[in-house]
């Protein structure tokens, strides 16, 4: 009696052990099962869980029973012992098998020495009151067989299962909501990053389109040129959702934000104590970006160190991690950008002219915005809508004076720049019209230095007038009524205004 007692004990730390080892359903049952031999002797041990949506029971885990038999054998509901099992909620021990009509002997026929008896005990796995499978084994007949002993520490067993069973389906749910996510965020950037999706439709852009349709689908590296502000990172990003490539990752990495020390870890990652501070191995972006694009913003700030190590992956596709030896083999997309003269830089001698033929194999060159005049109103508008949903505003418009201000700027920071105006005017508009007068300092200033004489106030006051008359009546579809209305002032009034500043209703 010590004996079995402490058998089971060590059986039942065995058990504790393969639970807290692994969140792995099938390895933690597979080490239960051969726990349960090892120990105890229980032969042919194995786990069934019930499909609940083809109410069939399935073999999750097996052993001492060939693979074809665990993925061949099944159970319907009530069919066989282990059928029965599940549909009672109730155990069952078959003392013989052989006398045992119940017994179907479907994982195979037993090999049973003359004079010996073989027992099949099967235990009902229960969650939260519903049984959602079974574990059962085969037990050879010694002379003073205790099933009742067997059949409690199998129901331990169960039990422990089925909290495992539980959390599996936990993270199994949480996997696939993440999973979902993921792809629902990778449709998202797709159609965000489509080249229709990219605003603009003057000559100049519509070429920047044409080339990244030529060069999406192949792995050619990029060089995009541009000045600050003109949208380098969403042709990068356009690039490779339109690219054979885009379900793999795009990685980033902004050349200027880091020191060159830190930007070759950052790139290439290092060894557990490489420096000081490296208290474990780090992976770089290179490899984060296996099988992807890695896009290298400013390219221009590289140091000839780093140039040297860049020029290596694009030639061979391998590099070192820092404080390594090991070769590491990358599949990469590289694209490139730069607002800085590369050609000056060779001259200068502080960007190499191998890297530069290198990484100028197809460039593309992003107009800034003062030379694609035909695409800022259609920028603006697209600006205020984001903002104005952004920050709850009904505007609906931009009054015409501030679309000459916005049209007649010169534009130094290119988009990003128009962005930031425009974000700037929704949120000092209190009305539903962005006027001259929200719009930032900069552009009124230039409005200013364009007129040869200074305004009087009450030529200040009739211009604003002016433009209030013109937005209303815009608004209201050229009803002077309304118009009138809309401004408080009586038909009358509006009619001499209109007439005074020479303005056409339509």
């Amino acid at each position: 009696m010590a004996k079995k007692l402490a058998r089971e004990v060590e059986l039942l730390a065995d058990v504790a052990k393969a639970f807290a080892e692994s969140l792995n359903l099938e390895a933690t049952l597979e080490s239960i099962l051969k726990s349960l031999d090892t120990h105890l002797k229980f032969e042919r041990g194995i786990v069934t869980l019930l499909n609940p949506d083809s109410e069939m029971i399935n073999i999750k885990v097996a052993h001492g029973i060939t693979e074809e038999s665990k993925k061949a054998v099944t159970f319907r509901v009530g069919e066989g012992i282990t059928g029965l099992v599940v549909q009672t909620g109730k155990e069952v021990v078959v003392p013989d098998i052989r006398l045992d009509p119940r017994f179907l002997a479907k994982t195979g026929d037993r090999q049973i020495p003359k004079g010996r008896k073989i027992a099949f005990i099967c235990v009902p796995i229960k969650l939260e009151g519903q049984t959602v499978g079974a574990i059962s084994a085969d037990k050879k007949v010694g002379p003073e067989e205790d099933f009742e002993s067997h059949v409690r520490l199998l129901e331990v067993i169960a039990a422990m299962i089925a909290q495992a069973v539980k959390l599996n389906k936990s993270i199994e749910s949480d996997k696939k909501r993440l999973r979902n996510e993921n792809e629902r965020l990778l449709r998202e950037l797709k159609t965000k990053f489509k080249v229709q999706n990219m605003i603009g439709t003057s000559n100049a852009i519509q070429e920047v389109y044409r080339l990244i349709y030529q060069v999406a689908n192949s792995n050619a590296t990029v060089l995009i040129r541009g000045e600050s502000g003109t949208g380098k990172d969403l042709v990068a990003h356009a690039i490779h959702y339109n690219s054979l490539r885009s379900d793999k990752p795009f990685i980033k990495v902004n050349c200027t934000a880091l020191p060159d020390t830190l930007l070759e870890s950052e790139l290439f990652g290092h060894e557990k104590g490489a420096f000081t501070g490296a208290v474990e191995r780090k992976l770089g972006r290179f490899e984060l970006a296996h099988g992807g694009t890695i896009f290298l913003d400013e390219i221009g700030d590289f140091s000839i160190n780093l140039q040297v190590k860049l020029l290596r992956i694009i030639q061979f596709r391998e590099f070192e991690r820092v404080g390594g030896t090991e070769t590491i083999k990358c599949n990469v997309r590289i694209i490139v950008a730069t607002n800085k003269n590369l050609e000056e830089g060779i001259q200068n001698k502080v960007f190499r002219e191998d890297l530069y033929y290198r990484i100028n194999v197809f460039p593309i060159f992003i107009p800034p915005l003062r030379d694609r005049k035909d695409d800022i109103m259609l920028l603006a508008d697209y600006f205020v809508g984001q903002y104005a949903g952004e920050n709850g505003k009904p505007i609906t418009r931009i009054s015409t004076p501030a679309i000459e201000m916005l049209t007649s700027y010169h534009w130094p920071g290119n988009v990003r720049e128009l962005e930031n105006c425009i974000e700037r005017a929704v949120l000092v508009c209190d009305g539903d019209v962005i006027r001259s007068d929200h719009m930032p300092p900069s552009l009124q200033m230039v409005q200013k230095t364009q007129s040869t004489d200074g305004l009087t106030l009450a030529e200040r006051v009739a211009t604003l007038e002016k433009e209030m008359i013109v937005d209303a009546l815009k608004k209201t579809g050229g009803c002077q009524r309304r118009a009138a209305k809309e401004l408080g002032v009586t038909e009358r009034i509006f009619g001499y205004k209109i007439q005074k500043y020479n303005i056409l209703r339509k």
